[in-house]
């Protein structure tokens, strides 16, 4: 965002709205009349959303019950409207000059400032009473949905030119479809009715919500026949439902509404995430459906998911327990399972069916595998204490242990590979691997890495600190790796020696670039394209030549073409070339092994192969700071968005500040106050991203996050003596349950500066608590020195950061910037060719101030002329005046300088039409005209000649001639 942007935006934001009408005193609730009409008697086109709005309370009519929908909105009624339909309910203390606390709207206007979505003027007032125009309405959506700029305003011939300040939120709201136009024109200037701010709330509301769709009553949706597709997201709040037959193209939400009660989802797709926050010990089923992505979060964990039929469940995450069960299945079923870090301590899980990866993240776990089997179970580095019950029935094929565990039961375990010490495993694996110097009780029985006990079955040990058990001679597949592997003597091979084939899905394939290294007895070759055989087997055998003897048989391996793929930009959206990303198996693993490694090319896109599973990717190049990102390789979909930001490592000088946190809060806002060369403070944060002083920049939120894991970024451009304050505010709320709390999502901040190494590494208390914000610290900059006061708490109470000394000459400039307007106009005794004031005449600037016009910009989109700057350093020109039908504004940026400081403020400048100056010199004029009878004849003319038209040399003349005979 430019300074010019942000300055004015400051001056400008206006908000959101909720009562309408043009009374300045409240009304009572009553009940608007359910027939909306326009003033000619026929339905109104918005009478539809008017009564949906009226019978949620969020508009209210006038004493005759009344919506008056083509009225126009004031900024007052605005506020109001938006926090009644947004549930705003954070206030704060607010002093503007024209308010007094006492009025009707005084609390709606405290929730919009503390919300951040209006703001008051740069001379201290708000104007409540100041009708809202079409592209600030723009600026106040785009603010509170927190929406990327765009150029799409230069679609419309009267937005192509529109300011800046303006222009690249009227294109937000038109990429998202909150307002349109008409025909060619965008009518930015016109006063937005109640009609269309009702129209565009609602439409802002559904993107708020996310839900375009609610199911809150017991029924069957969806066709009985065929496919609907909803565009979408779907939210459903009691329990008794059905949905049948539905495509969703968004999330879908089974709410804590539905309570114990059952769901059924028969033949739908969700292609968004599904969360599941609702449903009891009978069960949520999945019936012959596909579900991309789940999430579990029911309070008491006594929730049951039955998947059925030809269901497939790519990825399941927990935060609570839950029974996960397949049953009659003839599709996939659940593959990939995920029990997170936000899962109580204690909580329990019981499955039922075929798993392809399951990761323990949380700890303390009680996992009941009752039957089926999972083909990988992973117990993280932070997972410690948790039990896990095989039954007799079930079977884990490989158990991968980096914490602490307890396995009981009688079910079978094919591999173990025991990373950490402590754990107890009842019964003994097929093979067991005992890594890091680890120990275990297995069977009843001490094993460790030296003890030899750590073998099962015959053959000799590998070595190197492990033990296993192979079988028999076999090839190690990958997509794009085979390895041979030997059972005794390995043969010396060459490429020669080997008769390579391959087939995808049982048809032969031709693999490309194949060449084999003697030293790894690895053979090479291109990936299979992920994008044309996702989810298909690749089968590779290796024979002897003819006439080789160094081995014989067919070596043979599989693996299914999984994956993922994305794409890696800077803070600024540029693709980042030569980024190495090491993947580790498992959610936040950041320090095991690594089992894939891919580096972006020219584009920023990587494409890794990778069985199906959680990834965590860490991303490094030269002059970037370490990152981290979240890969899913899922069994039917091949995700080829799996983005990250990557953080430059700060220049010399600067100091940057690194944000990330979880999947939930979806949007955590990082908010920096520190001091000014003047001895203010400045505070940034997404609604005023850029700190400029004397015209450079010191401080800014380069990249604002808004949709989960981050980062974000906030930089101190130019380093100032003084304290500087930094917080968190969790600006999605706690979600709909109250669940998606600071304390739950896994916030850490770290400091960086040129160095690339982290100066500072702060994480977020876990716990219970809803608290909305978290202090995380206080930086000291003295003299070079950084030194930090470590707060880590968690308020309600928005922290308000240091507050120094003001320099005497700074304030006395700041007061001088006080005296300009922020409004002036022409009026109708303004002469051409005379300059229009930027000062009060009567309170002038002080001498030593020096004043100086940077630019003036036309609002309005126009090609006449009709102010222009001159010599002079105190006013604008007035040039022409203006004959259109519409008024036309200018703003006129000015920059103060005093004792080696400087302000910029804006001016506003509205050149009403011609017309309208007649009208106000013809007023002006009547009770001179009492007593001059001169004067009356010329009132009489010029009313004439408004009446019937006339030209513009004829209404000048008649302007002056009115003037002339008032003096």
């Amino acid at each position: 965002m430019t300074k010019k942007l942000a300055s004015i935006i400051l001056g400008v934001s206006l908000l959101i709205p909720t009562a309408f009408g043009a009374w300045n005193a409240p009304v009572q609730a009553l009940a608007a009349k359910d027939e909306i009409k326009t003033e000619g008697g026929s339905s109104h086109w918005a009478g539809t959303v008017l009564n949906e709005w009226k019978n949620k309370g969020y508009i209210k009519g006038d004493a005759d019950g009344n919506l008056h929908p083509d009225n126009q909105v004031t900024r007052s009624e605005l506020a109001a409207l938006i926090n009644r339909s947004f549930q705003v309910k954070e206030t704060q203390t607010v002093n503007f000059k024209d308010i007094t606390g006492q009025e009707w709207f005084y609390s709606d206007l405290s929730r919009a400032v503390a919300n951040g979505y209006m703001k008051g003027y740069t001379d201290g007032t708000f104007k409540p009473n100041a009708k809202v125009t079409r592209q600030e309405l723009a600026v106040i959506l785009t603010s509170l949905l927190k929406l990327a700029p765009s150029d799409a305003a230069n679609r419309f011939k009267d937005t192509s030119n529109s300011p800046a300040w303006s222009k690249g939120a009227i294109g937000a709201v038109l990429d998202q479809g909150l307002m349109k136009g008409n025909g060619s024109t965008f009518n930015p200037l016109n006063f937005a009715t109640r009609a269309e701010v009702v129209t565009v709330l609602d439409r802002a509301l559904t993107q708020f919500s996310g839900y375009s769709v609610t199911y809150d009553k017991e029924g069957v949706y969806g066709p009985s026949e065929g496919t609907k597709t909803i565009q979408g997201s779907v939210r459903v709040t009691t329990a008794g439902v059905t949905l049948k037959n539905l495509v969703i193209e968004g999330n879908l939400l089974l709410a804590e509404g539905i309570g114990e009660g059952d769901v059924t989802l028969d033949h739908v797709t969700v292609k968004g995430t599904t969360s599941i926050e609702g449903g009891g010990k009978n069960s949520i089923h999945v019936l012959d459906s596909v579900l991309i992505t789940v999430i579990v979060n029911k309070k008491d964990g006594s929730i049951r998911i039955v998947a059925e039929g030809n269901s497939v469940v790519s990825q399941v995450t927990l935060r609570s327990g839950a029974i996960l069960e397949e049953s009659g299945l003839t599709g996939a079923g659940f593959e990939n399972l995920i029990l997170s870090e936000q899962m109580p301590a204690g909580s329990q899980v019981s499955l039922a069916g075929t798993f392809e990866t399951v990761d323990v993240v949380a700890t303390q776990l009680k996992i009941d595998l009752t039957s089926g089997s999972i083909g990988e179970l992973t117990v993280g580095e932070t997972a410690t204490g948790s039990e896990i019950n095989v039954q007799a029935s079930a079977l884990i094929s490989s158990l991968i242990l980096n914490a602490n565990t307890i396995v009981s039961g009688q079910g079978q375990i094919g591999h173990a590979e025991i990373n950490a010490s402590g754990s107890t495993l009842a019964q003994r694996p097929n093979s067991i691997s005992l890594n890091n110097n680890s120990s275990a009780i297995i069977a009843g029985q001490p094993n460790s890495t030296n003890s030899g006990s750590g073998n099962s079955g015959s053959g000799s040990g590998s070595g190197g600190g492990s033990t296993t058990t192979p079988v028999t001679n076999h090839l190690v597949v990958t997509n794009g790796k085979a390895v041979l592997k030997f059972i005794g003597t390995t043969p010396s091979l060459t490429r020669e020696d080997l008769l390579v084939t391959a087939s995808v899905a049982g048809a032969t394939y031709e693999l490309k670039s194949l060449a084999y290294n003697p030293i790894n007895q690895e053979l090479s070759f291109d990936p299979i394209p992920m994008e044309d055989y996702y989810g298909k087997q690749l089968t590779i055998q290796v024979s002897p030549s003819s006439g080789v003897t160094a081995f014989n048989g067919i070596l043979s391996g599989s693996v299914r073409i999984e994956g993922f793929a994305g794409t890696i930009v800077d803070v600024d959206d540029n693709a980042v070339e030569g980024m190495t990303i090491q993947f580790r198996r498992g959610l936040g693993n950041t320090s095991g092994a690594v089992v894939a490694t891919v580096v972006t090319d020219s584009s920023g896109r990587y494409s890794i192969n990778l069985p199906a599973g959680i990834y965590t990717g860490e991303m490094n190049k030269a002059g970037f700071i370490t990152g981290q990102l979240v890969g899913v390789s899922a069994s039917s979909i091949f995700n080829r968005n799996e983005n990250a930001t990557a953080i430059k490592v700060p220049k010399t000088g600067e100091l940057r500040i690194v944000l990330t946190w979880g999947e939930k809060p979806r949007d955590e806002d990082s908010h920096l106050v520190g001091p000014t060369p003047g001895g203010t403070t400045f505070h940034t944060w997404y609604a005023d991203r850029e700190h400029y002083f004397n015209g450079e920049l010191y401080a800014d939120l380069d990249h604002d996050d808004v949709t989960s894991y981050g980062p974000e970024t906030t930089t101190i451009r130019k380093r100032i003596d003084g304290v500087y304050t930094f917080y968190v505010h969790n600006y999605s709320r706690n979600g709909a349950d109250g669940t998606e709390t600071l304390r739950n999502s896994g916030a850490k901040v770290e400091i960086y500066d040129a160095s690339g190494t982290p100066l500072k590494t702060y994480h977020i208390p876990a716990g219970s608590g809803d608290e909305l914000y978290w202090y995380v610290f206080d930086m000291t900059i003295a003299g070079g020195q950084i030194t930090f006061a470590d707060k880590n708490t968690l308020t309600n109470n928005e922290p308000s950061g240091h507050q120094p000394e003001v320099d005497e000459e700074y304030q006395t400039l700041l007061d001088e910037a006080a005296k300009l307007p922020s409004v002036t106009e022409v009026t109708y005794d303004t002469a051409l060719n005379t300059l229009i004031p930027l000062t009060d005449a009567n309170n002038p600037l002080m001498e030593g101030t020096n004043l100086k016009i940077v630019g003036i910009y036309p609002i309005s989109v126009t090609d006449d002329v009709y102010l222009a700057s001159t010599n002079e350093l105190d006013g604008i020109l007035f040039t022409e005046y203006n004959d259109s039908d519409e008024e036309v504004e200018y703003y006129v940026e000015i920059e103060l300088s005093r004792g080696g400081f400087s302000v910029v403020r804006e001016v506003y400048i509205t050149i009403s039409t011609l017309k309208t100056l007649l009208y106000n010199a013809i007023e002006a004029a009547r009770p001179l005209a009492v007593t001059n009878q001169a004067l009356s004849n010329q009132i009489e003319a010029t009313e004439s000649l408004l009446n019937n038209g006339g030209s513009t040399e004829d209404k000048k003349a008649a302007l002056r001639a009115l003037l002339n005979l008032m003096i």
